[in-house]
């Protein structure tokens, strides 16, 4: 767990000491204590609800943080679970209902899948937000709340205004600030500070006794790509720790696509070049320098699966710099 004299506040549930953790935390102890909405950027299982817990409690607001799933509840309901509804408002409402904003009073409502909030909602939060006030469904009175709200998304907001699936005014509202989150990939030092910590955190559910991470082990985990981040990481661990027997976690306890990754990775771009992708890097007389970068861009990161880390690893830039590029491209 990374503690630093710079650091005032409490973060022992985010595990790491790499200089990517590191940068988030100050952003977290920069942001934390401000009135400022935060959008949590960052891959599928990267902890982004951590980062929103973070940035609650070391806030000193004194309501709780609520959180809400934008992808996990059904369209018609999601106005009556954020705003709440009072009794008759519809069929089966048969007692008033307190929302997820009422109950964040004073504190945080965290924003999960935000991206994932239905066009028809999103006027009614833009409203919430510029007014402080709310109105629960079949209510007729306006409830003044003091809420932060902290969002966060797997998937790029300005993109999604472009695509026409967000409103440019609520971004912009909601997109105050913002903390991007590293990929498990790019902060390959963390693995074994995490692999201590979900041991513990399993051992008495999976009844086990590993106390001891093999060389082997380590390198193995180190060398699989993690496309599900630190949540597939706990998942690969408490496994393991349910399957092992003795003191020492070894490579056999882990999942067999764990197992099965040491493959020979593609170090350079020269060993991503065929004759015929080759062909299509060659250039008539007189192209301008930024149409090259863009082609080269697009067509590296096309030969890797789309996958942007991998990309911009491979041609020696850092992700920031190639998703605004991207960006550029109109991706």
């Amino acid at each position: 767990m990374l503690t630093g004299d710079s650091l005032r506040g409490d973060y022992r549930e985010i595990i790491g000491k790499s200089s990517q953790i590191f940068d988030v935390l100050q952003q977290i102890e920069n942001l934390a204590d401000t009135p400022l909405r935060v959008v949590v950027y960052g891959e599928t299982g990267t902890g982004k609800d951590l980062i929103a817990r973070a940035l609650h409690e070391n806030s000193g607001r004194s309501g709780e943080m609520v959180s809400v799933n934008c992808a996990a509840i059904q369209e018609n309901l999601l106005e009556s679970e954020l705003f709440g509804h009072e009794k008759g408002a519809f069929t089966s409402a048969n007692t008033r209902h307190i929302g997820r904003f009422e109950r964040a009073h004073k504190g945080t409502l965290f924003l999960d899948e935000i991206t994932e909030m239905p066009l028809s909602m999103q006027p009614k939060l833009l409203r919430a937000i510029e007014t402080g006030e709310i109105e629960r469904v079949g209510g007729e009175k306006l409830i003044a709340m003091d809420v932060r709200i902290v969002a966060a998304t797997n998937r790029d907001l300005a993109q999604a205004v472009k695509d026409g699936l967000f409103r440019e005014d609520l971004y912009y509202r909601l997109n105050m600030a913002s903390v991007s989150l590293p990929t498990l990939s790019e902060r390959l030092e963390d693995i074994e500070d995490l692999v201590v910590y979900f041991l513990e955190k399993h051992r008495l559910s999976c009844a086990s006794g590993v106390s001891e991470i093999a060389p082997s082990t380590l390198a193995l985990l180190k060398s699989y790509s993690w496309p599900g981040n630190v949540r597939e990481l706990e998942n690969a661990i408490e496994r393991a720790s349910c399957f092992a027997k003795g003191e020492i976690l070894l490579p056999e306890h882990l999942p067999e696509e764990i197992r099965m990754c040491q493959k020979r990775p593609v170090n350079s771009l020269k060993e991503l070049l065929t004759s015929e992708n080759e062909q299509e890097m060659s250039f008539p007389f007189g192209t301008t320098l930024e149409a090259v970068e863009e082609t080269f861009i697009c067509k590296t990161l096309a030969w890797l699966d789309g996958n942007r880390t991998k990309t911009a690893n491979m041609l020696g830039i850092g992700i920031r710099t190639l998703q605004r590029k991207l960006n550029r491209y109109g991706f």
